[in-house]
């Protein structure tokens, strides 16, 4: 019998929304803020949070991060956490360095925001989608050593209907942690592209905490996808679609911005450095 992995948490003496906490952080970030589980819990910040943030600090499952400027970031770094949710050897416990630190708590404010989908949330959970659900080639996802290939396993997959995994539409989130230019993303769009293609329908949504890169990744996103680009039925105009049966080659390609509107630890330590100005929008 296969056991809950947020009911394997709580065992470890947590309530059942502080373990469901955990648990989405675990899958999607490994990194999280105070305000993060405030928002989750649906509560100002007080003494719920403190009291499970000591808790979880007393039992060894999460380290702090001292980012000054107030800044406190917390690290679930755990192996009996991550044992609990079948992923032991996630790259989520591993330390991180300050960029890939943002990147993960953008990317844990997306999925919180976006909670509606399902989410490919291992990478063993995509491989078998694009294999058994839409039975696609392997070499369009992963390597020789049947690993996902690395940008497809560092950025949230999901779908709009988890009932119709055949058919449902798949949302890709590529997150902008504050760069300079959009050379990532089209390293990303240069692995990404026959995967999407293959795909057939999907919405490709860059987040980030700043527009600086909209305008660039828009123009890269439909030189590769269409001369023209037609309305967007992305993530905020429509979220309810009906689903018609794909022809084998057409392909339906959305592209949809998602700024986030808080503030982050900026860079620290002699990483490349992005540009997080501009129309910054913090709360």
């Amino acid at each position: 019998m296969t056991v809950d992995p947020i009911v394997a948490i709580e065992s470890l003496g947590y309530t059942e929304r502080e373990a469901a906490f955990l648990y989405l952080v675990a899958v999607h970030s490994g990194y999280f803020l105070r305000r993060q589980f405030d928002y989750f819990i649906d509560r100002n910040k007080g003494a719920i949070v403190m009291s499970f943030l000591e808790k979880a600090r007393i039992a060894g499952h999460i380290e702090f991060v001292d980012y000054k400027q107030g800044w406190h970031v917390y690290h679930l770094f755990s192996r009996p956490i991550y044992r609990l949710i079948g992923d032991v050897e996630s790259q989520n416990r591993r330390r991180k360095g300050d960029a890939q630190v943002r990147a993960r708590l953008m990317t844990l404010d997306y999925v919180l925001e976006n909670n509606g989908d399902h989410y490919l949330e291992s990478e063993a959970e995509r491989i078998r989608f694009f294999e058994r659900d839409r039975r696609l080639a392997t070499d369009l996802f992963a390597g020789g050593d049947g690993r996902l290939y690395p940008l497809l396993a560092s950025f949230p997959f999901s779908l709009t209907d988890r009932t119709r995994p055949t058919q449902s539409p798949v949302r890709v989130a590529f997150i902008d942690e504050g760069l300079a230019t959009i050379e990532k993303f089209l390293r990303f769009l240069s692995v990404a592209e026959p995967l999407l293609r293959a795909l057939q329908d999907f919405e490709l949504i860059y987040v980030g905490s700043s527009d600086f890169n909209f305008p660039a990744a828009k123009a890269a996103f439909w030189k590769r996808f269409s001369t023209t680009p037609p309305r967007s039925l992305g993530l905020f105009e429509q979220r309810v679609r009906s689903f018609t049966p794909r022809s084998a080659t057409t392909v339906q390609a959305r592209f949809t911005t998602f700024l986030l509107g808080y503030s982050y630890p900026k860079f620290q330590r002699s990483e490349v450095r992005g540009s997080t100005e501009g129309s910054h929008v913090t709360s």
